[in-house]
């Protein structure tokens, strides 16, 4: 008996120990503080956040085309965008066929302030629009709205005084259909399409709009100062409280500041486990790291600790609401696009747009002046450019022996037909069948290049040229007909890029020989189960501060065996960050009998991404001549001759 003596005591002890500290427990108390957040309500298309102009193209019957210039006018207003006529980034299409007349009726309404029906005549067409919406050749949406709109004849309090006004209705649309001629106005065949075309402009603010909102966050905050974790719990709260003030439509939280105190809460989680004395402190802990979590972009942890924070939910429905909200958020590579620049953006290229109006108003012909002599200049630049690549060229093959990795150059030259039948390539024309991934619509690219010219055709559900002409380079869009159809000039980027095909060496494999002095031999790899060499060359540029920063990285992968080359790679950068990556996987040579047997690649896999997302598609070259007798066929005449109109 005396040694179970001491025992008891000690349990007792213990027992007492948990009840002193369950009541302490219960005793917490807590604040709720509510913070009102700006915040971007997003469309469901990522790609579209960078976007900020609109336009609308119209494809009419030809007995609406009147109503184009109104359509164009008053449509569409998708809110977060601005209005461009011609060159917007969101592309919406319409192709509005003729309304088809269905029939006349006359209904009536009872008014209640007359104590009368009220007699209605109008009649019903079916409307049938067919709308796409694209930003950079990627369709987003695609919608049939087949409707049936009324357009309003008369109205009256008898219905016998209707009639006469239905018939001569009538007569009207059975001279129309008799004579295949419809007076718009006078039939009502505008009324009914706008009327159509307001409920697509209604539905394309619902999917693609951006609007500015607010939102309510509530944290929970310890004020019972005798509890333990009362210090550590008030530096959070005065963490937060400061950081939620700061918060805009363009930056958030600081992550790097709040995570000492994330982690700091969620040893609490550890320290506290589930039990009912712990169910106070738990709650404030995991509705806090849920909340922050939440406004961090950070989906997993926020819907962890929501879901912790339902387990032990017994005051409110707070944690199923924050799981709603995530689950309601458009997340991208785990982020909810919660701050971007992009109204900041609006308001900026708002004004630069009316400060372009005034400035065309007041300087235009000084304007024309300044950019004829910085294009002379330009013109000049580019033409020795393309003289520099072309002498460059052939001093390269002429002395392979001396250039840099010797051996592999020769070898390789030797592969595509050898040095003297690349120096003799003048023109060369490819045909290629195009596969986009996603896409059964066949497209085909023809593509023309002399050593000072270059063109490409694509044949696609919306065609196009782009050209290389001397020193000019062009675009052409073939869906832009009518008045507004005309060539837009490329920047000097996009000329440096297409420039690139004048090197016709380049232009048929997508060797750069005007950069192999620059590039390093690296370790061998293995590449598409082939052994290659493995060439890199990382180009680099001066910032504004002076600080040497990625421009181009180039990456070339050659097979050991027979010297073709695998595929190529480049990486390039927009202020030392990425911006676009291109790789092409060459997956069969042909001979070439005019390169003396030299191989070219014949089936070519693309990937492409930039900030519009990814692309991978498949050009298999059905045809590749190689000095072709075309002579000036080479371009279409207006565009061989500089005639750009």
């Amino acid at each position: 008996m005396a040694f179970f003596l001491p025992m008891k005591k000690t349990l007792l002890l213990i027992a007492l120990l948990v009840i002193g500290s369950i009541q302490a427990q219960e005793k917490i108390s807590s604040k709720k503080k509510k913070f009102y957040i700006p915040v971007i309500n997003y469309s469901e298309f990522p790609v579209l956040d960078n976007v900020l102009t609109q336009t609308t193209f119209y494809q009419m019957d030809k007995q609406l085309i009147q109503e184009e210039p109104i359509l164009k006018k008053n449509y569409f207003n998708i809110e977060g965008f601005i209005k461009d006529p011609a060159n917007g980034k969101l592309k919406i299409y319409l192709t509005i066929e003729l309304p088809q007349y269905k029939a006349t009726k006359i209904d009536s309404i009872f008014d209640k302030k007359k104590n009368g029906w009220k007699f209605q005549a109008f009649s019903n067409y079916s409307v049938k629009i067919k709308m796409e919406a694209k930003c950079a050749d990627k369709l987003l949406l695609t919608k049939d709205f087949n409707t049936v709109e009324s357009y309003l004849i008369a109205v009256g309090s008898q219905k016998d005084n209707l009639k006469a006004a239905v018939e001569m209705n009538n007569k009207k649309i059975a001279e129309a259909e008799k004579d295949g001629n419809y007076t718009v106005a006078e039939l009502g065949l505008d009324t009914v399409i706008y009327s159509s075309v307001q409920a697509i402009q209604n539905y394309l603010n619902y999917k693609l709009r951006y609007t500015i909102g607010e939102e309510k966050i509530k944290f929970e905050f310890v004020t019972s100062k005798t509890h333990p974790e009362y210090n550590q719990m008030l530096a959070f709260e005065n963490e937060i409280t400061a950081q939620m003030q700061k918060v805009t439509l363009e930056k958030g939280l600081d992550e790097k500041t709040l995570v000492p105190h994330l982690q700091y809460l969620e040893s609490l989680l550890v320290k506290y486990p589930p039990s009912p004395a712990n169910e106070n402190i738990r709650f404030i802990v995991t509705n806090n790291l849920a909340e922050t979590y939440y406004l961090l972009e950070n989906k997993e942890k926020a819907l962890l600790y929501a879901s912790l924070l339902i387990e032990n939910d017994k005051q409110d429905s707070r944690g199923s609401s924050i799981v709603k909200k995530v689950n309601n958020g458009f997340f991208v590579d785990k982020k909810i696009r919660s701050h971007t620049t992009r109204f900041a953006d609006l308001q900026k290229l708002g004004l630069k747009i009316a400060e372009e109006k005034e400035e065309k108003r007041l300087a235009f012909f000084e304007k024309i002046q300044q950019q004829d002599a910085e294009w002379e200049i330009e013109k000049a630049n580019r033409e020795a450019y393309l003289e520099k690549i072309k002498t460059q060229r052939h001093n390269l093959l002429d002395s392979i022996p001396y250039q840099l990795n010797a051996n592999l150059l020769a070898k390789v030259v030797d592969n595509l037909g050898g040095s003297q039948a690349l120096k003799k390539v003048e023109k060369a024309h490819l045909y290629s069948k195009i596969s986009i991934e996603g896409t059964n619509i066949p497209q085909t690219e023809e593509k023309w290049a002399t050593t000072s010219h270059y063109l490409l055709k694509k044949k696609m559900p919306e065609a196009y040229y782009e050209i290389v002409n001397g020193a000019e380079a062009w675009s052409h869009d073939d869906r832009e007909t009518g008045i507004n159809a005309k060539w837009a000039k490329l920047t000097a980027y996009d000329y440096g890029n297409l420039s690139k095909n004048v090197d016709l060496v380049n232009f048929l494999t997508d060797l750069r020989l005007d950069l192999w002095n620059n590039f390093e031999i690296l370790n061998d790899e293995m590449y598409e189960g082939r052994l290659c060499y493995h060439l890199n060359y990382f180009e680099k540029t001066l910032s504004s501060g002076n600080r040497t920063i990625p421009k181009t990285d180039y990456h070339v992968f050659i097979d050991k065996e027979n010297f073709n080359i695998v595929s190529t790679e480049k990486t390039e950068f927009d202020n030392g960050n990425k911006s676009f990556f291109e790789r092409k996987l060459f997956g069969d040579y042909r001979p070439v009998a005019t390169l003396n047997s030299g191989k070219i690649p014949h089936k070519i896999n693309y990937e492409i991404e930039d900030f519009n997302g990814e692309t991978l598609y498949q050009e298999i070259r059905e045809k590749v001549d190689v000095n072709p007798v075309f002579g000036n066929r080479i371009f279409m005449k207006e565009v061989y001759f500089g005639g750009f109109k």
